[in-house]
């Protein structure tokens, strides 16, 4: 309402209003409104002291040293000294720092750490020279704005969304909106990927490229040694197998040799099915690829696969499939 709040002063230890004959109710009630009263009293105080160290963190000493005392210091200087006296000392922005101001508003996007902070910087720059007495206009702001996404290349989508929009719809409210949701998403997708960095800046850093490569080739050498091994296991399968057909086939012979002999019919090896125990020792039942379905092992998703089918997405899971395979769907319950 236009007034300065009234600054409370400390309040007695004790309430010296409450009647010496005051019955047991009415002392408790004003006791208890006296403990409200220092507890408020209390809670300014704090407040006072944060705010005067919050303004002499961030604001030069040279700015308010005459405040200073030979004795205490700035111990009883309160915030509102402190800001009646940069009220008074301090000649704000020159003209020179308010006409550079626009151009340096070009750079913000370089250095913003995400698209709500690079929106802040514009709208703090804005009231500089609102109180400069040189406003920027909407339409001004958004040209900077969307001229530096646009130069950067991060939001293609957003970028291509909002040049299709009709001028009436082109408004600086409108931008903050829409760039704000797009810097969810690619949040999200830096989170996923393991992407990140200065804002401004590249996607991925150098040693990220490196780590993915070392990643690749350590995948490689392991699907090596994993096709080793199976070659390995097939040879020993293959020779065991050999033998036992050639055994098989003298049998065969040394039956058919004999006149009157019933025929010879192939032994069949009976295959036992997985338990359920079995299988959920062997797979996750809470797994899913992209590319190979529902039932696979402990550490194979849909980011770590490496016999990926063509369109794999890394970010597929049990709860979106995103499109993917439906192979083996519901084998835990089978």
């Amino acid at each position: 309402w236009h007034q300065a709040f009234v600054r409370p002063n400390r309040p007695t230890n004790y309430d010296a209003n409450i009647p010496d004959a005051a019955t047991p109710v009415v002392r408790n009630r004003m006791e208890a409104a006296h403990t409200a009263l220092l507890n408020d009293y209390a809670t300014f105080i704090a407040a006072e002291r944060g705010v005067a160290k919050f303004i002499k963190d961030v604001i030069q000493e040279v700015w308010y040293h005459e405040l200073h005392d030979i004795d205490t210091y700035y111990t009883h200087v309160t915030a509102y000294d402190l800001l009646r006296h940069l009220e008074t000392s301090s000649g704000g922005l020159h003209a020179t720092d308010l006409v550079a101001l626009p151009a340096e508003m070009r750079e913000y996007y370089a250095t913003a750490a995400g698209i709500p902070e690079y929106i802040e910087a514009l709208e703090e720059a804005r009231r500089k020279l609102k109180r400069g007495d040189l406003p920027m206009t909407d339409g001004q702001v958004l040209a900077i704005a969307s001229t530096s996404v646009m130069a950067s290349e991060h939001f293609p989508l957003a970028n291509d969304a909002w040049e299709a929009l009709p001028p009436a719809q082109k408004t600086w409210a409108a931008w903050k909106t829409k760039f704000n949701e797009a810097h969810r998403g690619r949040k999200r997708l830096l989170k996923a990927t393991g992407g990140g960095g200065p804002f401004g800046a590249a996607n991925v850093a150098t040693s990220n490229v490196n780590a993915t490569i070392e990643a690749a080739l350590n995948n490689l050498a392991n699907a090596a040694t994993n096709d080793n091994t199976t070659i390995t296991t097939l040879v020993a399968s293959n020779q065991q197998l050999t033998t036992a057909l050639a055994a098989l086939s003298a049998k065969l012979d040394a039956a058919l040799a004999k006149p009157g002999a019933p025929p010879l019919t192939t032994p069949t090896i009976p295959r036992t099915p997985l338990t359920t125990a079995q299988k959920l020792e062997k797979f996750t039942k809470d797994g899913y690829c992209w590319s190979h379905g529902y039932r696979v092992g402990k550490n194979h998703t849909s980011a770590t696969c490496t016999n990926r089918k063509e369109g794999h997405k890394e970010l597929a899971t049990r709860a979106d499939i995103m499109g993917g395979k439906l192979y083996n769907l519901g084998w835990e319950t089978k």
